[in-house]
């Protein structure tokens, strides 16, 4: 997945990805001990989010929102009034690895109704393009669930790219994991955040000034495991939010420079 939407995707067509080249092998592991991280939210988005309800993740009710929805489902994740996954039918169509496409499920007078399908990959700040009412068109605000709701039940919005952007927060278990995942593939890097598995001119442009900066690494213009170590280091030796990739902040920090527009 790829940070940067090329262009206005059409809804019902899957998440555009960007090219791909051959990993060199990794096998680095970061370990980082397990507590929980607030990120700062930048102030200049636009509203792309609802606001906050204080729901709970709660155990879903599988009988009772099949009941009332009319199929028999398989639900990941639910709060007291919204809820995700899929309906069996559904399931049976998808890989070993999971749907691409999920249902968004909410509880409105009483009755249980899917407002939405929206992609696994995407964020649900971006509903206009990353969720679509069947039949309609592209979902709206109205179809999405509160900011923290959607932290909850949405894992894409936790993913490190997007904190920023969705207002979640990180736990550091959820950084080690992205820290330590092997690349299979790796995708140039045109815009922030430089993350794990980027390659290209960018991500080389780093890995010296982090040598600069005294860690040790090859500047081979792929951003593996051991960049994203040097890189939460370098940001907690600075004071900076440690995601293990390269922000706004941590750009600006390591090159003394707004990134270029």
């Amino acid at each position: 997945m790829k940070k940067t939407l090329l262009g206005l995707c059409i809804v019902m067509i899957g998440a555009c990805s960007g090219n791909s080249t051959t990993p060199p092998t990794t096998s680095t592991v970061a370990t980082v001990p397990t507590t929980t991280v607030p990120v700062v939210t930048t102030t200049t988005l636009p509203a792309i989010v609802n606001p906050p309800s204080g729901e709970k993740i709660v155990d879903c009710d599988k009988k009772a929102i099949s009941a009332s929805y009319g199929e028999k489902l398989r639900l990941e994740f639910c709060t007291q009034t919204w809820a995700m996954g899929d309906t069996d039918k559904d399931t049976w169509n998808c890989p070993k690895e999971g749907c691409e496409q999920t249902r968004l499920y909410h509880l409105v007078d009483n009755k249980w109704e899917s407002p939405s399908i929206c992609y696994r990959n995407q964020p649900l700040t971006r509903f206009a393009l990353s969720c679509y009412i069947p039949n309609v068109g592209p979902a709206t605000l109205a179809e999405i669930p509160p900011q923290d709701v959607a932290c909850l039940i949405w894992i894409t919005n936790r993913s490190l790219p997007f904190f920023q952007e969705t207002g979640c927060t990180a736990s550091k278990a959820d950084i080690a994991a992205a820290m330590a995942v092997t690349c299979t593939a790796y995708f140039e890097a045109t815009s922030l955040p430089i993350e794990k598995c980027d390659h290209g001119q960018l991500v080389t442009d780093m890995q010296k000034k982090l040598r600069d900066a005294g860690y040790s690494m090859s500047v081979d213009g792929y951003f593996g495991p051991a960049m994203a170590q040097a890189v939460y280091s370098f940001q907690g030796k600075k004071k900076l939010t440690q995601l293990g990739i390269i922000d706004k902040a941590t750009w600006e920090a390591l090159t003394g420079k707004p990134f270029p527009s």
